[in-house]
Parts: C-alpha cells; structure tokens; sequence
C-alpha cells in the first residue's frame, strides 16, 4: 500500500467517523451530533467534591500533599484539558493548518478541538470549570517544538507525545471508572468521553506513522520513552 492510498483510507475513515468539517466553526458534523446526544441525556455526580482544594490545587504546579483520589484525579483531567487548549490555540494563532490545508489535518485539527470539550464535560460533571492557563513548563516546550518545527524534523516527536497521550488518557479513563463506580451512569459517561479522544489519539499515532520511514519511527519510539518517563509521575 502506498502512502497516497493509505492517506485517502485514513480520510475515508475520518469522514464516516467524524462527519464533514466546517474549519470556520471547528465542527464536524457526526461530533456535533454526538455533543447533542449528550445534552438530551445529561450525567452529573451526587458525590461531594471539594471546589476550593479542586481550584487550589489546579493553580499550583504539584498537587499538595494528601489530596484525596478523587479530586487529584480532577485535577490531572483539568490540566490536561488546559494542555489540549494551549496546543490547539497556539496552532490556530500560527497559522498551522487552515481550511485548504491538506484534508487529514484540518480533521485532525478538529478532533483536538472536540478534545477540549470532552475534557471539559468530564470534570463538568462535578459542577467544576477548567480556566484557560498555560500548562507546565515542559508540556509548553514539547507543544511549541510540534508547532515550530519543520513537518519533517517534528513528524516523530509529535508521534511520539501522541503516544504518551494513548497511554495518559486510557489511565486516566480507567481511574476514572473505578473512582467513580459507586455512580454507575457517571462512571459510564466517563469511560464514553474517555474512549472519544482514545479513538482519535490512535488513529493519530497510525497516522503518523505511516507517514514516517523506519528511522523516523524509530526516532519516535525513543522519543516516547523519554515523554513517557516525564508524564508517569504526575498521573494519579
């Protein structure tokens, strides 16, 4: 299979699954079906949280010491909605992809959209906003590497942060779910929006590296392990 052929099924699939994409609105059709799906059946949890410590804690760089599982895992969910909107807005303000930018990209561009609100919904849930702010220092370096970068100098580090985000969004998913169990409709709405951004981060590691050579993939994967190793201490 050529790198033409596989791009065009990569594009076929990301319009059945994702609808046709209007880039001035930052919609896809079939997600915005599925945002309205979710309105009609709202989840929201009985379980007390407490907000200061949540705002607290999401303002400090570490968490402080003996916060309890629950709201620790909030937290973490918000800081990673704040990552996803500082690399999505940085990309829009450069310029990095624009409607006749190629397909795939304007597609994958409002996946990571869609990601803010998924995010956001999760900790919603708790009745808890997620304010806009700049993620750790580390997080904003790989960021703005991805952004900078020549598309084939950043081709692997972008694979391999996408890589990390497989594995971040499926532990959080799965804490999640067994944080929550005793509220079965919460726990499920979680695994749901989880599962949204886990489909996507996939595909977008096979996207990537299929577009990558041998070395490339394998730049890639080193890449990861040091990401990785960064990413694993501030999980709950």
């Amino acid at each position: 299979m050529t790198g033409e052929t596989s791009a065009d099924g990569y594009l076929e699939f990301l319009i059945a699954r994702d609808g046709e994409p209007d880039f001035a609105r930052h919609t896809l059709s079939r997600r915005e079906a599925f945002f309205e799906r979710l309105v009609r059946d709202p989840v929201r949890s009985r379980l007390p949280i407490d907000r200061a410590a949540y705002l607290r804690n999401l303002a400090r760089r570490r968490p402080e010491r003996g916060l309890d599982d629950r709201t620790l895992w909030l937290v973490v969910t918000a800081k990673a909605n704040q990552a996803e909107r500082f690399g999505v807005g940085l990309a829009e303000l450069y310029g990095r992809i624009t409607a006749d930018s190629d397909p795939v990209r304007v597609h994958i561009q409002l996946q990571e959209f869609y990601h803010t609100r998924l995010l956001a919904d999760v900790v919603g849930m708790f009745g808890l906003p997620v304010h806009p702010r700049p993620p750790a220092l580390f997080a904003r370096v790989i960021i703005r590497l991805t952004i900078a970068l020549r598309e084939e100098w950043h081709l692997p580090l972008a694979g391999a942060a996408e890589m990390v985000g497989c594995v971040m969004f499926r532990a959080l998913r799965d804490r999640g779910v067994a944080l929550f169990a005793e509220e079965p409709p919460v726990a499920e709405r979680i695994r749901l929006l989880y599962d949204e951004i886990l489909g996507d981060e996939i595909g977008h590691v096979g996207q990537i590296a299929g577009r990558l050579g041998p070395t490339g993939r394998a730049i890639m994967r080193r890449l990861y392990r040091v990401l990785a190793h960064s990413v694993a201490g501030g999980l709950p």
